[in-house]
């Protein structure tokens, strides 16, 4: 099992990791040749001897030899059928007379039948077969299936290598997306995808500046991306309890001045009530909750709650 939290680059190690496990004549240090009949193949993402159980299309694929198709959504969860669809694959012998690899990620995203189906393969393994999970959240996964794992934790890694990392790959603004993805490097990257950086400067303009219209700041988040939507809120509203009570932000570095201004005389407890209702909405994502009508709903809560605010 490869935890820890998103964008750290735990599924490119899983599928470096398998390919390696496949390869015919890996390096020293584990690391897949490239230039091996297996490595074609996995490369080619038709190896006969690697399966790969994801949500399908569920989110951009972040590595092309994963095989996801980028802008596509899907089922939000992994089901019992593509579980159990691995037990012809399970059943016989390796193709290439190697060892078999079943990546499944995000597994903490398992319906629990899934991972109920898993369970009875991982406590009779079949031997010769490697199974990866990568799971950003763990704790989702069921105790019986998190014991029968040897655990890799991956770390978010020092900030100033990080940061070099980002201004290698020509990252706007390294430092501001570090601290918009929750130091996590690879998301910080992908945040350059998708016009991010417009929907944000946007949606800053009216927190800093609240219109007296909730309907005006509702109007404003797209519910087509209410993920990202959420999250840009949760954000501010994070920043806002602990430039209150601690003086200091930690998402938007670059709002640091307005979010100390309007921290300033906010009331702490409606601060926090409000950001806890957007965890809340945040982890409804996946539930047929009407979301124009939750948008509205925390647009009235942040206007009423600056209108308060003296001038």
């Amino acid at each position: 099992m490869l935890a820890g939290p998103r964008g750290l680059g735990k599924r490119a190690f899983a599928c470096v990791l398998a390919q390696g496990i496949l390869c015919r004549s890996p390096q020293p240090d584990g690391e897949p040749c490239g230039v091996c009949a297996s490595c074609h193949l996995f490369e080619s993402r038709s190896h006969p001897d690697f399966r790969l159980v994801e949500p399908a299309d569920d989110e951009p694929a972040t590595e092309p030899a994963l095989g996801g198709t980028p802008g596509l959504r899907g089922p939000r969860v992994i089901m019992v059928s593509q579980v159990r669809a691995l037990a012809d694959f399970l059943a016989i012998t390796s193709h290439l007379g190697g060892a078999k690899v079943v990546l499944i990620q995000p597994a903490d995203r398992m319906h629990i039948s899934a991972a109920n189906a898993l369970l009875k393969t991982l406590e009779e393994p079949m031997p010769g077969t490697v199974f990866l999970l990568v799971a950003d959240r763990p704790h989702r996964l069921p105790p019986t299936v998190r014991s029968r794992c040897f655990r890799i934790d991956f770390q978010i890694p020092p900030r100033d290598m990080a940061l070099d990392w980002l201004a290698a790959k020509r990252t706007i603004d390294p430092e501001v997306a570090l601290a918009q993805a929750g130091f996590a490097p690879l998301a910080a990257e992908r945040l350059g995808q998708g016009g991010y950086w417009d929907r944000r400067r946007a949606l800053n303009e009216l927190l800093v500046s609240p219109p007296k219209d909730p309907g005006d700041l509702a109007a404003q988040m797209d519910t087509e991306e209410m993920p990202t939507m959420y999250h840009l809120l949760y954000r501010w509203c994070h920043d806002l309890v602990s430039a209150r009570i601690a003086g200091r932000v930690r998402y938007n570095p670059d709002c640091a001045e307005n979010l100390l201004r309007l921290a300033d005389n906010a009331d702490v407890l409606e601060l926090d009530s409000l950001a806890k209702e957007l965890i809340a909405a945040l982890r409804a994502l996946d539930h047929p909750l009407n979301p124009r009508l939750v948008i509205e709903q925390l647009a009235i809560r942040y206007t009423r709650m600056m209108a308060r605010q003296p001038s």
